[in-house]
């Protein structure tokens, strides 16, 4: 877990900023690379690659992307704006939201046995896996830091 204490009294425009560059802008490389692999891998190895996994990932970046839009869109610009407590339907709605990608995660988890490479796996399958674990670990501390730091301060502000 990443040390988030800087968050905890930083500006809520340079908490806003950083979750944009450190989270939001690496998710949307991550998914980039992760789809399209993991469909290679599942047609390369189909009788061994679980045949849910490119579709689940296909849907975790279209959520995760439509998420982030009204992040970017609406809740971080009222945010910015010092609307405070008059945030919180958004942000409800956006904990709602990471409560489903919580879900997503836990299904790619299961069906992959916790991202586990299996023996003699090949460099595609490996990549794939290792980017699998990168994201899952930052898109944890991503939601972390929104819904544990983030969200609460605004809501007390």
């Amino acid at each position: 877990m990443t040390d988030f204490t800087v968050w905890e009294t930083a500006p809520f425009g340079a908490t806003i900023d950083h979750i944009l560059q450190r989270y939001h802008d690496v998710h949307r490389g991550q998914f980039e690379e992760l789809v399209p692999l993991a469909q290679k891998v599942a047609e390369v190895h189909a009788d061994s690659f679980p045949a849910e996994v490119p579709e689940l990932l296909a849907y975790m970046q279209n959520e995760l992307l439509m998420h982030m839009m009204k992040e970017e869109r609406m809740l971080f610009p009222m945010i910015k704006q010092g609307i405070g407590r008059g945030a919180a339907m958004p942000i409800n709605v956006m904990m709602h939201e990471h409560e489903e990608h919580d879900q997503a995660v836990a299904k790619l988890l299961e069906l992959t046995n916790n991202l586990t490479v299996p023996e003699n796996a090949c460099g595609s399958w490996t990549r794939l896996y290792t980017l699998a674990r990168e994201m899952v670990d930052d898109l944890t501390n991503h939601i972390h830091l929104e819904n544990e730091i983030l969200f609460p301060r605004v809501l007390a502000s």
